[in-house]
């Protein structure tokens, strides 16, 4: 008896192109029609990136800068808008999975204005506030040490992979 299969988060299970057209030619059935090919094509990390409402291209500059918030009024909006931000870049990850652990949120503040002092301050306090709070919940769903073991563990088995590879390569 075969093994059930579970299926995976953010995955289809359709069939495959050649079974969709044999199933077509085969038979009369009201199938949809197969998707169109753009939709199959990948998109770019930079091209995902500038989706997010506070990342922007400047004159210039020929890669996004990271940091370009709406203009708040005071400190209370300001504060607002960075938690809104924050939920906005915590979705985009939640989407994006794959594509975490690439220094989005390090180019994110890299790109802020630390030394600004007036009430648009509170974009970035609001903004690593509210990612503290998504990291605790984040942290109770899991056993974080067996976690970053399994971090460390992925990144000895890729340095071990890349080292094959180059000694290959010789």
């Amino acid at each position: 008896m075969a093994k059930p299969v579970r299926p995976m988060p953010n995955i289809e299970s359709t069939p495959s192109h050649s079974k969709v057209q044999a199933v077509q030619q085969g038979s009369v059935s009201q199938q949809q029609p197969a998707l169109p090919r753009s939709l199959y094509r990948f998109t770019s990390l930079e091209t995902k990136e500038i989706r997010l409402p506070f990342v922007r291209y400047l004159p210039g500059r020929d890669y996004p800068h990271y940091w370009q918030p709406a203009e708040p009024k005071d400190y209370a909006e300001a504060s607002r808008l960075g938690r809104q931000y924050a939920a906005h870049l915590a979705q985009w990850l939640k989407t994006n999975s794959p594509d975490a652990g690439h220094g989005l949120l390090l180019r994110i503040a890299r790109d802020m204005d630390h030394g600004d002092r007036s009430y648009r301050n509170g974009l970035r306090r609001g903004f690593f506030n509210y990612l503290e709070v998504l990291l605790v919940v984040a942290g109770r769903q899991l056993n974080l040490f067996r976690h970053v073991e399994a971090m460390h563990q992925l990144q000895r088995s890729r340095d071990l992979l890349s080292w094959l590879e180059n000694k290959r390569q010789l």
